[in-house]
């Protein structure tokens, strides 16, 4: 009788907060047959994927940088195979890529995974190349300022401020406190989208998708200020915040989003734009395949929620990989 983790290969990161010994001990005991490797650096990712035979999944446990760092291994080591399916246990703080899949906690996604049956359940994402890394969403201005002021200010918190700089208010006080009075002081850069694909679709008011007739490979998409402009293939910035509400609708191509308003403005609609409501004022989508965004002045940009630096002009590519996640949506509720 096959062991309930047989085929399971699980990859812990040693260095995470989060992970470390303890989970893959906790992980190992609850699926017993399964691969559960703890790991510190790339080359040892690398050197165990290598060693992995055809496995059911292959599940990184931890945050969308964990995921993140795991897909770019995976392609790494399977070049030109299709990548094997992807699962998520979650431990990290936004956790963006698991909401999305329904992935609950630890202990519960472990009870459905003791019982899952062949086929998994799955769903189909696209991948977006972006400074030479496969990733789910990236950008550069608010969101790349956001994230990096909502890290320093959780380094910073203390005691019960710790915590709630872990929810989703955390963001919001980031936010509020910190990059808005940045964006006041120096202004909103000047941003020009051109399209490196070929067709370009967009959504209306009532959230139909349209083609865009005429605007092909080198056409404008975007001539002004902004806020935030990115792409992404999954609707989640991370605590459930829908930055790209769209981004699930056309597979095979990204989302690319540009949000135009004044700081003030901007700060008065967080709980609208929070939650992915569509249409608001300011707020510009295009569904394409590779786009070029140069600014007026070098900006921070983000990649899968990561810091990379800053930038003056990026590219944004949908990769001809795509991964197969793990949908804990489609499993039987545990016992």
């Amino acid at each position: 009788m096959r062991q309930p983790g047989a085929g399971f290969a699980v990859l812990v990161n040693a260095n995470a907060k989060r992970g470390g010994r303890r989970v893959a001990v906790q992980i190992a005991r609850a699926l017993p047959g399964a691969d559960v490797r703890l790991t510190r650096t790339p080359e040892e990712v690398d050197h165990w994927l290598a060693g992995l035979r055809e496995p059911r999944a292959v599940f990184p446990a931890g945050g969308d940088g964990t995921v993140i760092g795991l897909i770019n291994a995976l392609a790494r080591v399977y070049k030109d195979r299709p990548l094997p399916r992807v699962g998520i246990l979650p431990l990290g703080t936004g956790n963006a890529w698991a909401h999305v899949i329904g992935a609950p906690k630890l202990d519960v996604a472990l009870k459905l995974l003791r019982t899952a049956t062949d086929p998994l359940p799955t769903r189909r994402f696209g991948l977006i190349e972006c400074d030479g890394m496969l990733t789910h969403f990236a950008g550069a201005g608010w969101d790349a300022q956001v994230l990096d002021d909502y890290k320093t200010q959780l380094a910073l918190s203390k005691g019960p401020s710790k915590w709630l700089s872990k929810t989703a208010a955390g963001y919001v006080v980031a936010t509020v406190v910190r990059t808005a009075p940045k964006s006041v002081l120096y202004g909103r850069p000047h941003v020009l989208i051109e399209n490196l694909g070929d067709e370009v679709w967009t959504i209306t008011a009532d959230r139909k998708l349209i083609k865009v007739h005429g605007v092909g490979h080198g056409a404008v998409l975007y001539d002004g200020m902004a806020s935030v402009a990115g792409c992404a293939i999954s609707p989640e910035l991370g605590s459930r915040f829908r930055a790209y509400p769209f981004a699930e609708r056309f597979l095979g191509m990204m989302n690319v989003r540009v949000y135009d308003e004044e700081p003030v403005s901007a700060v008065m609609r967080i709980p609208r734009i929070w939650r992915g409501e569509h249409p608001l004022r300011g707020m510009h989508d295009w569904f394409t395949t590779a786009v070029r965004m140069t600014f007026s002045r070098p900006i921070p940009l983000q990649v899968g929620g990561d810091a990379v630096g800053i930038r003056q002009t990026v590219e944004y590519r949908i990769s001809e990989r795509q991964v197969d996640i793990v949908d804990f949506r489609g499993f039987d509720p545990p016992a």
